[in-house]
């Protein structure tokens, strides 16, 4: 009796290494088929939350995000903090800096609704120069649409992160009026510049709208509200002259 307790013992011993065995070698199949450097996942479709692209230096070159998981973005090997930033598609360089991106979001507050869509291409080392965007708010039922091409310049060399480590340390200045001031100043200076405006704004005039290299409106080839065309110049005190005889 001993001994077929004892051969049964041996028994249940080599079905239970048999079965831890077996398994391990399932699961170290099942994970070299995802993990395997030359190995392509194929299927129909997928759900998921998030999907980074990366180089061959893992550097990131494309993130698909919602809003939750949205990458905060990057420049110069930093990575920005932890933002609030739409769902969509953001792109970055060779060097994984952003470079610009597709973003949608529609945000209800208040009785107001703002609905937005964006696509985006940033300056060398700074923020974005080129811009087409869908903007639409409606409130009490009124609506207040623009939606067009832009283009933006920043001055040579300007550098997204300088400026903000600038901006930081500004903050710091005690008084408010003072603070608002020198940040106002960084930003006139070394921020960005409105060049050019394709489109409709929020007056329903559709057409061109040119800028001088402050940013300041200069010139307006449009199609007012009315349907009346318009070619407009601002003089040195700020007013417009409609240049096409009525």
């Amino acid at each position: 009796m001993q001994h077929t307790d004892k051969s049964l013992q041996r028994k249940v011993n080599f079905l239970l290494y048999y079965a831890v065995i077996s398994t391990s070698i399932f699961l170290v199949f099942i994970l070299s088929s995802f993990v395997g450097k030359d190995k392509n996942l194929t299927a129909d479709e997928i759900t998921v939350k998030r999907i980074t692209v990366v180089g061959e230096d893992n550097l990131p070159r494309m993130v698909l995000s919602n809003e939750t998981r949205q990458h905060s973005g990057r420049m110069e090997g930093k990575e920005f903090p932890k933002r609030e930033r739409p769902a969509g598609i953001i792109f970055f360089t060779n060097k994984g800096d952003e470079c610009g991106g597709i973003v949608a979001a529609t945000t209800a507050k208040d009785g107001s609704v703002n609905h937005g869509m964006s696509f985006t291409m940033d300056n060398y080392h700074d923020d974005q120069v080129i811009q087409l965007l869908n903007d639409e708010t409606y409130e009490n039922g009124k609506a207040e649409v623009s939606r067009g091409l832009m283009f933006n310049e920043y001055p040579v060399g300007s550098n997204l992160n300088d400026r903000m480590a600038k901006t930081e340390e500004l903050k710091k200045i005690a008084d408010p009026k003072e603070r608002e001031a020198k940040i106002g100043e960084l930003w006139d200076k070394e921020g960005a510049k409105r060049r050019m405006f394709i489109g409709r704004n929020v007056n329903a005039d559709a057409g061109v709208f040119l800028y001088d290299a402050k940013g300041k409106p200069k010139m307006k080839i449009y199609v007012d509200k009315a349907g009346n065309p318009k070619i407009e110049v601002r003089d040195s005190t700020g007013k417009y002259k409609n240049i096409i005889q009525q």
